[in-house]
């Protein structure tokens, strides 16, 4: 398998030569004295010469969160290489509200950037790719799939969209938790889960046999504590960052999802600025899958390591196959279900993951 840091300097500047095709049909010059780029409305024509461009970016997660880490590093790099002419202004853990409201606010202009992945289908059905059960057996293998023809598709769905991809980051598998280990199916048959509200991945646990409840994550804690789930599931980051090693002992290591979050900007902000302004954020963008990709695979067992240290026992014998098994019908029956060809390029996706080890 190739190094991962040759890995992410080639899915950097690949993924720069994507963007930069993806948007050659907009923006460019245009004459000066233009409205501002990022007005209400999200304006298409172009800053006047030498104006300021102020790019707000929402977060869900805080800025010591490896993704806020992240923005910050966008944000210093943007705004030097610009001279001061792109100003990012970051809006971290939700304070701007929910994911789906800044996705809601990039296309009436009230915000100007954010993250997302799976939850797009909304817009997009065949965003629930980037986070599909069952699909990858590494993050090496969602980097593949970016790079194949499904994941070019997947961005030209969120370009149609008026959603502007920059550069995606990966994400840690995610892994059920629960006070007793979960080996098979028959282990959590009847225990109550709480779900995201993602219907695909609610509808696999069910046929596992497990009772879903659709509950905030803010509220998840709360849940667990008084036992009104007894299971949940996350990656490692998001098992620490919400303290649920306080009411939960196992980390069950399923890895029955790799995914990835795309930073998107609004597209008509995006081609509204010129072809100097447009080269800058190409190339920070560009410079950014690098930093994020190997910043990544640099910390990614520091947030298992903290649920260690914080008292969570790690099941490693977890008979991964069984559980798959009894989830792939429903899996199968959901992405047809869908329409669109989601089922075909599902199927590809677990090809190229097979034949990528």
């Amino acid at each position: 398998m190739k190094s991962k840091k040759l890995i992410a300097m080639l899915l950097a500047g690949a993924m720069s030569a994507t963007l930069l095709a993806g948007c050659s049909g907009g923006g460019g010059n245009t004459p000066s004295g233009g409205s501002t780029v990022g007005s209400n409305g999200g304006s298409s024509t172009a800053a006047p010469s030498g104006a300021t461009v102020t790019l707000k970016y929402d977060l869900t997660v805080s800025l010591d969160h490896p993704w806020g880490l992240a923005a910050t590093e966008f944000k210093n790099r943007l705004e030097e290489k610009s001279g001061g002419r792109f100003q990012v202004e970051i809006y971290p853990s939700s304070t701007s509200g929910s994911e789906a409201d800044s996705l809601a606010g990039m296309l009436v202009g009230t915000t100007t950037m954010t993250m997302t992945g799976g939850s797009f289908n909304g817009y997009a059905p065949s965003a629930t790719l980037l986070e599909a059960p069952w699909a990858y057996d590494s993050e090496e293998d969602v980097q593949a799939m970016i790079e194949s023809d499904v994941g070019k598709q997947i961005i030209q769905d969120f370009e149609d969209q008026k959603f502007h991809v920059l550069w995606y980051q990966l994400r840690g598998a995610r892994e059920l938790t629960s006070n007793v280990p979960i080996n098979t199916p028959a282990d959590m048959t009847g225990r109550k889960m709480r779900m995201s509200g993602n219907v695909l991945h609610t509808n696999m646990w069910n046929a596992a046999g497990a009772i879903t409840s659709s509950i905030a994550l803010s509220e998840t804690f709360n849940a667990l504590s008084q036992g009104v789930v007894e299971m949940q599931e996350n990656p490692f980051d998001m098992i620490y960052d919400n303290s649920f090693y306080e009411v939960q002992k196992y980390v069950n290591e399923t890895n029955h999802v790799y995914s990835t979050i795309l930073n998107v900007i609004n597209s008509d902000v995006y081609n509204g600025l010129d072809d100097e302004m447009k080269g800058w954020l190409d190339e920070t963008s560009a410079e950014m899958q690098e930093w994020t990709n190997n910043y990544y695979y640099e910390h990614k067992n520091e947030y298992k390591q903290m649920c260690i240290d914080a008292g969570m026992t790690i099941n490693e014998d977890v008979d991964r196959d069984a559980i798959s098994a009894a989830m792939m019908p429903a899996i199968e029956q959901f992405l047809e279900d869908q329409g669109g060809g989601l089922l075909d390029m599902y199927k590809q996706i677990r090809e190229l993951s097979a034949s990528n080890n």
